[in-house]
């Protein structure tokens, strides 16, 4: 090396290292100050979280030696810093208990699905992995949080107020106030009439659930073009608290609250493609969220499900090939069951096995449902969809259809001559019932009352 360029080289080197030393000391703070109120949990779930997730989502950070040197230490503070914005343990006793128990759930389901702890910090801090054994543990300490579904005459006297206010009442759509990140509820506010993709019971937050799609994502799924979903497809997972009677059977009580997801490649190109939007407090209709920062606690959830084009929901009519079963069924219930419109969702554990139900209904039946007739009117046509219920494999926490187990038709005629029948199996088989169980099976079907939509 010629003596000049050995002279440059060793300049460079120079200002190099004066500079990387330099820059050692410019060393933003980390914040860690004290807890305000710690999770309080059993101490075999405490050293778990504690290990893998409180040095990012505490302020009890501690930074391996790799960690302290610039510019790795900015990329850390900035992560903590991001961290800390999802879940704070440190400030634990800020969150109400129903939403602390919904972070961990959230928590878990992102372990389970390697969202968490981040490869990249994962392949350096080893101490932040989680076994499959501490996952076991973790699940059955979130068991013990879930709501119990008990019944609860308080409940049952709120869903019947609030029925009664909504028939006598309609919600005014136009009041309802547009959420933060411009999506306005006027637009969305016929989602009741929306077809019915699954149904959810939410065992983790005492929830009954019902996603419906409008006519775009209903489309999608009769296509299979839902890998990815088309611009345009919305849904709409409406919420209400469980209801359980004495014989076992979970109704779905009061509203609680909807949240939508639109598809928009352009308008939300930084969130994946998808908008959200949430309204809460019952028939009050709020927005969720105190600015548009809710939108990063619906992406960091659904994350988890970028495989599935970041949705949730498995439609159960894709899944069970419903949609194929229309060659046994009368025309009378126009193509297939799913054609109707959602009356109410119901969930039974008195049968040995748990079975999830769906009670469908034409434009009549829907109507006088909703409006509260004692009686269904002449050409109401009702079809009660029931399945086995399974763990939902996308969310611990929820529970979802599997198996198809029967389908019940009720069809509204003049006088007597309301018809009853009845399918079960794949492909379906009709079944030959007594006139006393056919009596009673149109007593229940007819009996269900109709879940409060705003």
């Amino acid at each position: 090396m010629k003596p000049a360029t050995r002279k440059k080289a060793i300049t460079v080197l120079l200002v190099l290292l004066i500079a990387g030393i330099a820059i050692q000391f410019i060393r933003p703070d980390l914040g860690n100050r004290p807890a305000t109120g710690d999770l309080a949990a059993p101490p075999e779930v405490k050293a778990i979280l504690q290990r893998a997730c409180y040095d990012c989502h505490s302020n009890q950070t501690r930074l391996a030696w790799f960690d302290q040197p610039a510019p790795a230490y900015w990329l850390v503070v900035k992560d903590v810093r991001e961290a800390r914005k999802v879940l704070n343990f440190s400030d634990w006793d800020s969150l109400p208990k129903a939403q602390q128990a919904g972070k961990l759930y959230e928590a878990l389901n992102q372990i389970e699905f390697h969202s968490m702890p981040l490869s990249n910090y994962a392949a350096l801090h080893h101490g932040a992995t989680v076994s499959p054994e501490e996952v076991t543990v973790l699940r059955q300490y979130l068991w013990t949080l879930a709501p119990k579904a008990v019944p609860d005459t308080s409940k049952q006297r709120i869903a019947l107020q609030q029925f009664a206010s909504r028939i006598k009442a309609p919600a005014d759509t136009a009041a309802v106030k547009i959420t933060y990140n411009g999506i306005s509820y006027h637009d969305l506010a016929a989602f009741g009439d929306w077809k019915a993709i699954s149904t959810t019971e939410r065992f983790d937050n005492g929830t009954m659930r019902v996603i419906m799609g409008n006519d775009i994502a209903v489309a999608a799924i009769r296509q299979g073009q839902t890998h990815p979903w088309p611009n345009g497809a919305t849904f709409a997972k409406v919420a209400w608290d469980q209801l359980p009677d004495s014989a076992g059977e979970i109704h779905a009580g009061a509203f609680k609250q909807v949240e939508f997801m639109i598809r928009d490649n352009d308008k939300y190109a930084a969130t994946d493609g998808w908008g959200f939007a949430r309204w809460v407090g019952g028939l009050g209709l709020k927005p969720y969220g105190k600015d548009a920062g809710f939108v990063t606690e619906c992406t960091n959830c659904h994350q988890t499900m970028g495989a599935f084009d970041h949705v949730f929901t498995l439609p159960v009519a894709d899944t069970l090939g419903l949609y194929d079963q229309a060659a046994y069924l009368p025309d009378s219930v126009a193509a297939h069951p799913l054609a109707g419109k959602v009356i109410t969702s119901l969930v039974n554990h008195s049968h040995g096995r748990t079975l999830m139900s769906t009670l469908y209904g034409n434009d009549i039946a829907v109507k006088s449902a909703r409006s509260g007739q004692p009686v269904y009117p002449a050409g109401s046509v009702l079809a009660l969809v029931t399945w086995v219920q399974r763990e939902d494999p996308h969310w611990f926490g929820g529970r979802i259809p599997a198996a198809l187990t029967s389908i019940e038709l009720v069809s509204v005629g003049p006088g007597a001559g309301t018809v009853y029948s009845a399918y079960e199996g794949m492909p379906l088989v009709k079944k030959a019932d007594s006139s006393a169980v056919v009596q009673e099976r149109i007593q229940y079907i007819t009996s269900r009352k109709a879940s409060v939509f705003p």
